[in-house]
Parts: structure tokens; C-alpha cells; sequence
């Protein structure tokens, strides 16, 4: 299982509340037990994750953003993926977008008028303050582009032209097992993407790597220019 992060631009124009969104926001899983107005909530959307080739050399598949857009349905919204504090707003529906030819998930979100916080949060999203919003996510697959194959064990390497390919390596993020959380983050998007991806576990890296077959074996390993490790002068 491989953990991630993925922040997007959240739009600061304001949206206008409709009684579709009050009734989209009464159906989510454990939805508010108080009965909610146009009046009593503010919305705006974050543009999240596409099938564009990010700065890590992954993607979504274009099919699978409609299954990604539903799991974030419901999500708490935190500060800096702070799991000790409560969240100061919900995802809920949301559209799939194009933008600079790419295309997007851009979910909503919503938070309370009544909270103690909400005017403050809606000036820093407004003024320009508060530009992302972050997901964190699982997945199983990181799935190479040119072969097929988990690029973790396959030849190729990420960023690479092969031959009989039109564009560079890359691998697609599948297998997405669950969002875990959303934040609101301080930190900008990869340029011209709209979104910034940080590998946080399982050891999966996309550098170049190598296979080396010994004993009937396959090892990974990794060019020696890439390795902490220096190398020792044999005499």
C-alpha cells in the first residue's frame, strides 16, 4: 500500500447556495443532525487531482476520476492534516472539469456561518490567504505507462522516451483504495499542473533503478550515483 498526498487550487470564487447542495449535504454519510438553511453555510470548490502528468511523472487514469471524485464525498476538512484538532469543513459532490486541456475532479466543500472561525476562513480563502486544499490517499498500483507492468519492478524509468511511445514515462495511480482526510495547506501547486504529489511511504520511488539477475534471482538496485552510500577505493 502506498500513501500519498495531493493538493489542488482551492477557487475562491464565491459559490452560491442552492437547495441542491443544502439536500446533497443532508444525504452524505452521518449528515448534520441540525436542519441546515441556504442561510447556514458557506461553499466554495477545490480543483484536486487530473489526469495530467504531475511533477512525479504519475497520473490518474481520465476513467477513474468519476470513482475518485465520490470518495471524497464526506471527507472531514482539516488544518495541515492536523488529526488532533476537528475539522472546519466537509467535502460534499462536486463536478468533473477541464482546465489547460487536462481534465479534474473539483470537489466542494462547506463550512458552518455559525462557527466561530467562519468569517475568518472565508476572508483568508477570499483575500487569497488559504490557495490549496490536500487529500491524502492510498493506493496499491503505481502502474508503468510503456509495458504495463508495477513500475517498481519493471525496466523503465519515469521521465524516459522509449521507442515506439509518443510521449516520456510515466505511471498511473491505481488501485485507490481509500481518501483518508482533506487539509487546508499553505503550500503551492506544481506549476501549470494544480497539483502537488508527495510519495510518504513503502519506499516507492520513481528514480532510475536497475535489474540485476544472480542465482536465479532478480534484485532492484540502484545506480551508484543516486545511493547515499560512497563508493570505496579497492587497492
Amino acid at each position: 500500500m502506498i500513501q500519498q498526498n495531493l493538493s489542488g487550487q482551492v477557487l475562491s470564487e464565491p459559490a452560491p447556495v442552492t437547495d441542491k447542495d443544502i439536500e446533497a449535504i443532508k444525504s452524505l454519510k452521518d449528515p448534520p443532525l441540525v436542519e441546515l438553511t441556504l442561510d447556514d453555510v458557506y461553499i466554495r470548490k477545490v480543483r484536486l487531482a487530473g489526469d495530467r502528468i504531475d511533477a512525479y511523472g504519475g497520473r490518474f487514469r481520465t476513467e477513474s476520476l468519476t470513482t475518485l471524485l465520490k470518495m471524497t464525498c464526506g471527507l472531514p476538512l482539516l488544518i495541515g492534516h492536523r488529526k488532533d484538532t476537528l475539522g472546519v469543513a466537509r467535502f460534499f459532490n462536486g463536478t468533473l472539469e477541464e482546465y489547460n486541456g487536462a481534465h479534474y475532479i473539483v470537489p466542494n466543500f462547506y463550512w458552518l456561518k455559525k462557527h466561530s472561525q467562519a468569517e475568518d476562513l472565508r476572508i483568508s480563502i477570499d483575500g487569497g490567504l488559504v490557495t490549496q486544499a490536500s487529500i491524502s490517499f492510498a493506493f496499491k498500483r503505481p502502474t508503468c505507462s510503456v509495458c504495463g507492468e508495477d513500475i517498481r519492478t519493471c525496466i523503465h524509468k519515469v521521465g524516459k522516451t522509449y521507442m515506439g511511445t509518443a510521449e516520456p514515462c510515466f505511471y498511473y495511480y491505481d488501485e485507490v483504495v481509500r481518501i483518508n482526510e482533506g487539509s487546508l495547506v499553505y503550500k503551492g501547486a506544481e506549476p501549470g499542473t494544480g497539483v502537488e504529489l508527495n510519495l510518504k511511504s513503502d519506499g516507492f520511488s520513481p528514480r532510475e533503478k536497475f535489474r540485476l539477475k544472480f542465482g536465479g534471482k532478480i534484485f532492484l538496485a540502484t545506480p551508484i550515483e543516486n545511493s547515499p552510500i560512497q563508493p570505496m577505493e579497492v587497492r
